[in-house]
């Protein structure tokens, strides 16, 4: 820790790799010195087309030649989009000593990570989630994919990136609903694994509701090292990252069905809520959580035009996690601790109704 404002850690994966993650506020202005860090023989910026100004004053910043934009909407994840980056690549003569650095969202760093981890067998990657989505958990951990089928990142891999960088001064512009999906990601890491980190988020929730520039600091670096603590013990999801999924097995099934007219973070806490009355968690641990994520502004109420369960079902026991029959949940059988659960269509109905 370098800075009262800063997180500065690193962590050891595959006893190879040394991943470097810096969090706070400018630390924009030190990207240089990370892709220096990389030794690159040039430099491609892959963002989504919504910040091309914050696209080309990084470009200046890290010497970037090639910039290509991605319009993030629900067709960006798709394997035509991973074509097109590939063949611009190969015009722009990116070899494998090429970083490449991707400036966006969750859906933007997936995709990114996905391409970089395949063109030429891998190519150096530094991530710069823009979002608390992304910075709280879709840009962390390696995971990097695409939809297919309908079904979100059917295909992928796992490849950490070389370094990510966090600028939370980059979360200004967000309009609320997307700054507080970001921090389900975190209700729902510290339900399941650290309990006196849900109580300093009970106490944080109404400087976060705020957007508290020291208290939305505090709530990243603990979704960094919550995540990355699982991340560095069980890379290639083991039993210990199946904590993660928490609120997913439902979340995944409630988003899907709502084809786009629902964030991800929001059906992850409707998923959370859900999965607790699936599970038959105890009530006060339901209810705790629940306040929690109403006390940062986030609803937990399914749509009645979401709440299927026979549609629910279909689509959750196709869902990746599922294996031989078995659709499984991880819940908070107390906070801090979770353990896994299957899901049935019997309980999922109870639950949706």
């Amino acid at each position: 820790m370098q800075d009262a404002a800063v997180m500065d850690q690193h962590y050891e994966l595959q006893q190879t790799q040394r991943l470097s993650v810096i969090v706070g506020a400018g630390v924009e202005a030190r990207l240089a010195a990370v892709v220096e860090g990389l030794s690159p023989d040039g430099v491609v910026i892959i963002h989504d087309a919504a910040l091309c100004s914050q696209a080309q004053r990084i470009g200046q910043l890290i010497g970037a030649k090639t910039l290509l934009a991605v319009p993030c909407d629900a067709q960006a994840k798709r394997l035509n989009v991973v074509e097109r980056l590939a063949e611009e690549l190969h015009a722009a003569n990116t070899t494998r000593a090429t970083v490449m650095v991707a400036i966006g969202g969750g859906t933007l760093t997936d995709l990114a990570g996905f391409v970089a981890a395949i063109y030429l067998r891998g190519i150096a990657f530094v991530s710069c989630p823009t979002t608390t989505l992304s910075m709280c958990d879709a840009a962390l951990g390696g995971k990097n994919g695409v939809d297919l089928c309908g079904l979100k990142n059917r295909l992928g891999t796992i490849r950490q990136p070389n370094a990510i960088v966090m600028d939370t001064d980059w979360l200004q512009s967000l309009p609320d609903e997307m700054f507080r999906e970001g921090l389900v990601e975190v209700i729902k890491k510290a339900a399941v694994l650290d309990a006196d980190r849900f109580a300093k988020l009970e106490q944080l929730a109404p400087a976060l509701l705020t957007r508290d520039a020291d208290a939305t600091m505090q709530t990243v670096a603990m979704a960094v090292d919550m995540k990355m603590t699982v991340v560095v013990a069980d890379e290639h999801e083991g039993d210990k990252r199946r904590a993660l999924n928490a609120g997913h097995t439902i979340g995944h099934a409630i988003e899907s069905l709502a084809n786009g007219s629902l964030r991800h973070g929001h059906a992850v806490a409707m998923g959370m809520i859900a999965e607790c009355r699936a599970a038959k968690v105890d009530t006060a641990i339901t209810q705790r959580v629940t306040d929690l994520l109403h006390a940062i502004g986030v609803d937990t109420d399914t749509p009645a035009h979401l709440r299927n369960p026979a549609k629910l079902w279909e689509i959750a026991r196709h869902d990746k996690k599922a294996v031989r029959g078995h659709v499984p949940m991880y819940v908070p059988m107390m906070l801090g601790a979770g353990a896994i659960v299957d899901l049935t269509e019997e309980s999922l109905a109870r639950a949706m109704s």
